[in-house]
């Protein structure tokens, strides 16, 4: 189990660096803030889809708020949690479809996609290219 969340996106954060993680991402940045808040982390794919990231040890229902929020400028936004708390999320799997948001956990030195996000077209293509500008300027590549 994890003490800080801190540790979770620093683990979640080596693993998409690997070239093989399951969301394609070829680079990605940290707390990206907007208007309604502040994305943990914001990556961008192979085939130019953003996708963003919000991480909790506990408060999954808050996550995923938050991650819906952020469905309004990326194509694909999930939900990070350690194990444990994902199998509690994932009894509402209904909530994180209707809202099109993803659920995934690291297991074994992997990415354990539980629930794949629906593809959203963002309804702020201006927030959108403003996070991929971030991951421009203070961008990490595997």
């Amino acid at each position: 189990m994890y003490r800080y969340e801190e540790n979770l996106v620093e683990d979640f954060t080596q693993l998409i660096s690997d070239l093989k993680n399951p969301f394609s991402i070829e680079g990605f940045a940290f707390e990206f803030f907007f208007v309604s808040g502040r994305t943990d982390i914001i990556g961008r794919s192979h085939d130019g889809s953003l996708f963003c990231f919000e991480a909790k040890l506990t408060k999954w229902k808050k996550a995923l708020n938050q991650a819906y929020r952020n469905t309004a400028f990326a194509h694909y936004s999930y939900v990070v949690l350690p194990e444990k708390t994902a199998e509690n999320a994932r009894k509402h799997e209904i909530e994180f479809k209707r809202r099109k948001v993803g659920l995934c956990y690291i297991k074994n030195n992997g990415i354990d996609v539980e629930i794949p996000a629906k593809k959203t077209t963002p309804l702020q293509p201006w927030l959108t290219r403003n996070a991929f500008e971030h991951i421009k300027m203070n961008y990490s590549y595997g």
